[in-house]
């Protein structure tokens, strides 16, 4: 399904995937791919008769309820206002780390060669929840 859709095919490792099914088979599937430096949410393809349903959603919000720390993606720029009801937003090159930075800065390379605009995006930790009962 991923290299079907074109996606990065880097770094596959399935245990670390998340898959939702349908009648048994296998409809949707995301993953956070963890790097020294930084932990990259990717992957992520539903099949195309089942899209528009909210799949992709819930395998994204199960995702990111498994990560307690920040979380970076890289997606086609139109897909910046899909990821931003998650809680991410556009990064730059310089909060960028490690292996995201570098496929960051290769996507820029093929952005030159074949047209395609690939933004960095960063969800940040959450915030620890106050109640304000015995908090000082």
């Amino acid at each position: 399904m991923v290299h079907a859709a074109g996606l990065d095919p880097t770094s596959l490792h399935w245990p670390n995937f998340l898959v939702a099914e349908h009648g048994g088979r296998v409809i949707g599937v995301g993953q956070v791919k963890p790097y020294r430096g930084g932990r990259e949410l990717g992957s992520l393809v539903v099949l195309k008769p089942y899209r528009g349903q909210g799949i992709g959603s819930a395998i994204v919000r199960a995702l990111i309820e498994r990560e307690p720390g920040e979380l970076f993606l890289l997606c086609r720029e139109p897909l910046e206002t899909y990821y931003q009801p998650f809680g991410f937003r556009r990064a730059s090159i310089r909060e960028l780390r490690g292996m995201v930075r570098l496929k960051y800065i290769v996507a820029q390379l093929f952005r030159m060669l074949f047209g395609v605009r690939v933004i960095a995006m960063r969800r940040c930790k959450p915030l620890p929840h106050f109640t304000g009962e015995g908090d000082t």
